[in-house]
């Protein structure tokens, strides 16, 4: 287990972030990655999986269903089932609140066991949102804004949809015992690299979240960010991606 201690840099360097990404203005010519993911998608787990397909690699499921449970356990929320498409485009994909697709080409941006995690308890939170709203199963719904164009991205609604789960996941992250700054990482990194995505994913409030999350006492050890299962799974997924080109 690696730990760390916080970065006085992080608020340097999203001040700058915040100030970039508000600059840009959405591109008709924006990468294959990211345009992919605002057009129209499947509405069930069937469909997903025909369109992009599976990896089933037994190493790289069970590592990220282990780390799916250990931090629903941490928090007693219900873990999700959580199954890998081998589709390059970045998205998660919530079929229902019992399962989670992740794309491959999204788990290769991921850098850290921390910023993994992250995503799996900013997926949990909304889950946890979606069962309190009383929503029914089995029909393609946004969870992360990464996924789907369901709900505009400027729309004031899903900045506050986004902003209320990444909370929850800096609480479900400490929990679990990882650096809460794991999911503030991945969506900073996220967000400038897709101006699209910056209208919900905001900035600015993920630099007042680090903010105040760096104001919080640290646990004496650190806390948890990378892992030798996590480079392992990392690296098997890039065999894997290769050898099926």
């Amino acid at each position: 287990m690696r730990s760390r201690h916080v970065s006085i840099g992080c608020a340097a360097f999203l001040t700058v972030l915040a100030q970039v990404a508000g600059c840009q203005a959405p591109s008709s010519a924006a990468p294959t990655q990211a345009a992919k993911e605002w057009e129209p998608g499947p509405r069930t787990a069937q469909e997903l999986e025909q369109r992009d397909g599976k990896i089933d690699n037994p190493i790289v499921i069970r590592y990220l269903q282990r780390l799916e449970n250990r931090i629903a356990s941490a928090t007693g929320a219900p873990p999700a089932e959580i199954r890998l498409t081998r589709s390059p485009d970045l998205y998660v994909s919530l079929p229902d609140t019992r399962v989670l697709y992740i794309s491959a080409g999204l788990l290769q941006r991921i850098e850290s066991e921390a910023e993994l995690a992250g995503l799996l308890a900013h997926e949990l939170a909304h889950a946890q949102a979606a069962t309190a709203e009383g929503q029914g199963t089995g029909i393609l719904r946004e969870g992360c804004v990464l996924q789907s164009k369901l709900a505009p991205a400027g729309n004031q609604n899903a900045r506050e949809r986004e902003m209320q789960a990444t909370t929850a996941a800096t609480g479900y992250l400490k929990a679990a015992g990882y650096d809460p700054a794991g999911v503030l990482d991945l969506f900073s990194k996220l967000a400038y690299e897709h101006p699209d995505w910056a209208k919900a994913i905001v900035p600015e409030d993920l630099l007042a979240l680090r903010a105040k999350t760096e104001a919080e006492a640290m646990p004496p050890g650190g806390y948890r960010i990378g892992s030798s299962d996590f480079e392992q799974a990392h690296a098997i997924l890039v065999t894997v991606l290769s050898r099926s080109r």
